[in-house]
């Protein structure tokens, strides 16, 4: 079995990737009681696949997925799978434990067998190709960003509806992608993506209410690496169309400048040095064997 579209896994079996489905018993989409994954393949090769599997390991375990039938190293098989049966050298591949189907009409958590769904895809960013090079506009949300303690953002999850919203009011405002803040006032992050600012020489990305992503790791180690001035902490939303430079981080596009925030122009309105620089190291990182895992 191959298709250039992709492949999937579920229940045990492959199949092409337009052929997943999940029943509509399972919690996963009544509930939206799910955790999932994202890893990306350049070249043949993961990229930081091990910390994504720590990472997708500790939200199985936050969200008390007990009966998984599936352990580390045979999700591992199960995504190296997904990618040689689809024959892509670049692809995102999903994994997504759900909690599954309850006995009887109660809906009772502790009487579902969890299920593990993940396929592979042809690569992609979240923003076009343009975008990642020259730059994105984005808005600064009036609708407020789930509290941490209501919904754990570290566990990365599906339940999206405070995006879906703000996403909504940026494309009223001829914007399509939007930041929201917390109740405090302060950034936390947009769909799919963590946030970094420049503020005079200091690289900052929040240090609560978001999902604490690989590609965010990567920077934080680059920077640390490469003489630097980065730290986790607070932006107030007030301050952002003020910094000096703007990217968002994700592991679907890498390092992508932000060039405007609610219209105003940041910098002169593309990549600044420092983004420009980490942009490039970043992806120089994808031939460094101690950071790949090649698919044989």
């Amino acid at each position: 079995m191959s298709s250039q579209e992709g492949i999937g896994f579920i229940d045990g079996r492959y199949c092409p990737r337009e052929e997943l489905s999940l029943p509509v018993s399972d919690l996963g989409f009544a509930l939206c009681d799910m955790a999932y994954d994202a890893v990306h393949v350049r070249n043949g090769k993961f990229f930081r696949l091990e910390d994504h599997l720590d990472r997708f390991q500790r939200a199985i375990e936050r969200r008390r997925y007990d009966t998984l039938p599936y352990d580390r190293d045979r999700i591992r098989e199960v995504l190296f799978e997904c990618v040689r049966r689809a024959r892509l050298r670049d692809a995102m591949v999903h994994v997504v434990a759900s909690r599954g189907t309850p006995e009887g009409f109660t809906k009772d958590l502790r009487s579902c067998k969890n299920r593990l769904l993940a396929w592979s895809a042809p690569y992609y960013a979240v923003v076009s190709d343009e975008q990642v090079e020259n730059g994105v506009g984005v808005i600064i949300s009036k609708v407020p960003r789930v509290p941490a303690d209501s919904i754990d953002p570290t566990v990365k999850n599906f339940a999206r509806l405070d995006f879906s919203a703000a996403l909504l009011e940026a494309y009223d405002r001829g914007c399509a992608h939007a930041i929201l803040l917390d109740r405090d006032g302060n950034v936390t992050e947009g769909r799919g993506w963590n946030l970094f600012a420049l503020f005079g020489g200091e690289l900052i990305t929040p240090d609560s209410g978001v999902l604490e992503g690989i590609t965010r790791q990567t920077v934080i180690e680059l920077c640390q690496e490469g003489n630097v001035n980065a730290r986790l902490g607070s932006i107030p939303g007030k301050s952002l169309p003020h910094a000096d430079e703007i990217f968002m981080a994700s592991t679907a596009g890498g390092l992508i400048p932000v060039n405007a925030v609610d219209g105003k122009t940041i910098g002169d309105g593309a990549a600044g040095p420092v983004t420009r620089r980490l942009r490039q190291r970043y992806w120089a990182l994808h031939e460094n064997s101690a950071y790949t895992t090649p698919v044989y």
